[in-house]
């Protein structure tokens, strides 16, 4: 909420119902505050709430054919993310990005797991996996702060945690699976993982159906 002084005017802006999940600070109501005698008895005649859109039109291309369309083709920015800086730096440029596009963040990571043997068969227990607490832990204290950012800038932030042992193919099939238009990413992790790496940055850009972005 804002305040603004204009005479003898109260000018607040309040921020409007989004238009959606992508939309968040699009719309706004700014209301006159009735403060002289006649407004408040409602002989005034002035205007006391003013319905503003502040959504600006996005430049939509095909084949060097361009216009200007209300819906941006950014909607869903997808962040491959281990809490190294490259990471850190991927999701500060989604941040960025999403408030310009009105659009959503998800931020994924992928983790390996073991397979939990039964002591008595001596055999695997299909699809039970164990994770190292202490990173998983450390993304999930990553992951607080990541959602903070997205609740102080009314962006939407999801966050998601894949376990599996090929890292690319975790990161393209939930592009390619989750209507992602846009992947942003850093060009090298963090420790052992080293989640990405330049070859699982090639793979994704070379596989992924949706605009790839590698931050370094």
């Amino acid at each position: 909420m804002v305040f603004y002084f204009l005479n003898k005017l109260m000018l607040i802006v309040h921020p409007g119902q989004a238009g959606g999940i992508g939309d968040p600070m699009s719309r706004y109501t700014i209301r006159i505050e009735r403060r002289m005698p006649e407004c408040r008895e409602g002989r005034c005649g002035h205007l006391h709430e003013i319905a503003v859109d502040l959504k600006q039109k996005q430049i939509v291309c095909s084949n060097l054919s361009c216009r200007e369309m209300e819906s941006s083709l950014v909607r869903h920015i997808f962040v491959p993310y281990d809490g190294s800086a490259y990471s850190n730096r991927a999701f500060e440029f989604a941040l960025d990005l999403a408030r310009k596009y009105t659009a959503a963040i998800t931020v994924g990571t992928v983790m390996s797991g073991s397979t939990i043997t039964d002591p008595i068969t001596d055999t695997e227990e299909y699809g039970k996996k164990i994770v190292d607490k202490e990173r998983l832990a450390s993304i999930e204290r990553q992951f607080d702060k990541i959602h903070q950012l997205g609740e102080r800038f009314l962006i939407p932030v999801k966050t998601e945690i894949f376990i599996s042992s090929v890292i690319s193919d975790s990161i393209i099939d939930f592009a390619n699976s989750n209507n992602v238009d846009f992947i942003i990413m850093g060009t090298r992790g963090k420790g052992e993982n080293w989640m990405m790496m330049g070859s699982v940055s090639t793979a994704v850009s070379q596989k992924a159906r949706a605009a790839v972005l590698l931050i370094k």
